[in-house]
């Protein structure tokens, strides 16, 4: 099916490495123009060369100095206009992911929810009237499986993934008849460096021993999370969702949260 991505205007945040670099390589391959946004020059300037990009934006979306700064570079890029917003920037502050409850402090919570769902707002703040000047737009949010099964550990980025699924929903009913769409993408344990890193920590706690990558995978994917698939999800995994979403297509979607955790979730919704 042609997704009609061809001279689509997108900025995909957090996407010089990992998922988000794998979300913008597969928009590039459907026709989009895409801006990769990170906060490393080199590495940014690396994947969008790779790729293919229109550009790249830099900046901390933590901050409004930093969203001010990557929206500009974004907009420039793309000649002024945008249809499309991927935000998927986001991760724990200072190792709070593998932490339990009570050793996470307020301040990383506080990060946490900076560079999580208000770095989302910031962008959405900034780029959203851009859309509804031009009549059309997709917002994508990438969240979490945890944000719905929350773990042992890592509160504050559950908790931070479960406000960009009700804040999605939230903007969604906030631009009725505007021409843009709103949804979430929830993945559940993705093969990406950061996962392979905080797989290996798992295996020393766990005594697994040091298993290599396809072991380490294995038992992830069977022993800890017992994931009918049989396997960890790959970036092109969520990006092919990502890019339906992102589609005049799916105009007809909305306010929605899409898994794609292989069965992580154990949930009818």
């Amino acid at each position: 099916m042609d997704l009609d991505l061809a001279g689509r205007r997108a900025l995909v945040t957090g996407s010089s490495s990992g998922l988000g670099a794998g979300i913008a390589r597969m928009l590039v391959a459907e026709g989009a123009k895409v801006v990769v946004h990170g906060r490393d020059a080199a590495r940014t300037a690396a994947v969008a060369a790779e790729i293919g990009a229109a550009g790249t934006a830099l900046g901390d979306l933590g901050t409004d100095e930093g969203a001010d700064a990557v929206a500009r570079a974004a907009l420039e890029a793309l000649g002024g206009a945008i249809d499309i917003l991927v935000n998927n920037a986001g991760g724990g502050t200072n190792g709070s992911n593998t932490r339990p409850f009570l050793e996470v402090s307020v301040e990383q919570w506080l990060g946490t929810y900076q560079t999580n769902s208000l770095a989302a707002l910031r962008m959405i703040e900034r780029l959203v009237p851009v859309m509804r000047e031009g009549g059309f737009g997709r917002v994508i949010q990438i969240s979490s499986a945890v944000a719905v099964q929350p773990n042992t550990q890592g509160p504050d980025y559950a908790s931070a993934k479960a406000a960009i699924n009700n804040m999605s929903v939230n903007l969604a009913h906030a631009l009725i008849g505007t021409g843009i769409t709103v949804n979430t993408v929830s993945p559940g344990v993705i093969l990406t460096p950061a996962m392979l890193t905080w797989g290996h920590s798992i295996a020393a706690s766990s005594g697994w021993g040091e298993p290599d990558d396809a072991e380490l995978e294995r038992r992830i994917a069977l022993d800890r999370h017992r994931l009918p698939v049989g396997r960890i999800g790959r970036d092109e995994d969520v990006a092919m969702v990502v890019c339906f979403l992102a589609s005049p297509r799916s105009g007809f979607i909305t306010g929605s949260n899409y898994r794609v955790d292989g069965g992580q979730v154990k949930s009818m919704n």
